[in-house]
């Protein structure tokens, strides 16, 4: 079992998570400690592989071909699951892949351009030795993204304080809202970020070879925008969140976006989609005990018909970092 981080630690990881390129500085501040304190802290658990900062960029904003963000359960014969999620990790087009525990499946989010999904799950995915089923759905809409999570370890006050909250509309309609694709230059900031997610001003200016003034406004609006992402990608067990799970979410058309909403709110959401028409939630509980307790008050809620649960197994890919037997590989400390 993982090992929880102490009361300090805790509060980085989770301050981390709202702002993964908040300068120590200001995570000092939130938490009334001192800075250098923090950044020792910091540093060590980005070396040691605990939290990871990575960035990466929009698929709408680098493609010239329209994609959309689907999410993909692949269902196979047990002894093949390993196999088939270490094959969807090491794609470029997922996100994340995770083994669920209430079926034999794996169930992944993914990019895809139109005309490229009969390919890929009829030719390439289905060729897998163990493939049973492939379902396919589109996600219309996210109502929580994972920089979103505010587990209960902060304020909502220090959680605001470090940074607003994303905007989880860009990440399906960036398209569809106009937005630009990325020029050369921001395509560079964009791959000096994915090596180093916290990467400071003064490196991102010397490697475009640009002023701090104009590397800092490209950054700046490049993440409001949504064409970049920046994502602290952790084990919620680290925090005290070892049960990790996919919610199914039932709802009446009518309440499904006071629905979706209400979900997105809970402190044990870490994403919240609309997919086909129901409600898909990541939760991290702390127990059983609470997982219980936060599904039935889900059931409660108003329009919604049901609710049911399956537990992860295992974790191949987090927010488009692959893990590495089975553990999420370290990061270079910012």
């Amino acid at each position: 079992m993982m090992p929880m981080l102490d009361t300090l630690d805790s509060q980085i990881v989770a301050a981390l998570i709202r702002n993964g390129r908040a300068p120590w500085r200001l995570i000092a501040e939130v938490l009334e400690q001192q800075e250098r304190t923090v950044a020792r802290r910091g540093n060590r658990l980005l070396a040691s592989g605990v939290v990871r900062v990575q960035s990466f960029p929009s698929p709408g904003a680098i493609s010239v071909v329209e994609v959309d963000l689907y999410m993909l359960r692949v269902a196979a014969a047990p002894s093949a699951i390993t196999a088939i999620g270490t094959w969807l990790s090491e794609r470029p087009e997922t996100h994340w892949v995770s083994a669920l525990a209430g079926a034999s499946e794996c169930i992944v989010e993914l990019f895809l351009e139109r005309e490229a999904v009969s390919g890929f799950l009829h030719g390439e995915l289905a060729a897998l030795d163990g493939i049973q089923n492939l379902s396919l759905e589109p996600i219309f809409e996210y109502y929580r993204t994972v920089s979103g999570w505010r587990p209960d370890i902060l304020t909502l006050d220090q959680y605001q304080t470090l940074s607003s909250s994303e905007l989880p509309h860009l990440a399906t309609r960036y398209t569809e809202l106009g937005m630009p694709l990325l020029d050369e230059p921001n395509r560079a900031l964009a791959e000096l970020l994915r090596a180093n997610g916290r990467i400071t001003i003064e490196e991102l200016a010397a490697g475009l070879g640009m002023s701090k003034p104009t590397a800092s406004r490209r950054l700046e609006t490049l993440i409001a925008d949504g064409a970049v992402y920046v994502r602290a990608i952790l084990d919620p067990a680290s925090i005290g969140y070892p049960v990790e799970g996919l919610l199914s979410v039932h709802v009446q058309a009518a309440s499904l976006e006071a629905a979706g909403l209400y979900l997105a709110n809970l402190p044990t959401t870490r994403w919240a989609a609309n997919v086909s028409g129901r409600i898909l939630v990541q939760t991290a509980a702390r127990s059983l005990a609470e997982l219980r307790k936060v599904m039935e008050d889900i059931a409660a809620h108003a329009g919604v018909i049901d609710v049911d649960v399956s537990l992860f197994a295992s974790i191949f890919k987090r927010s488009t970092v692959v893990y590495q037997n089975g553990k999420l590989p370290p990061a270079q400390a910012g």
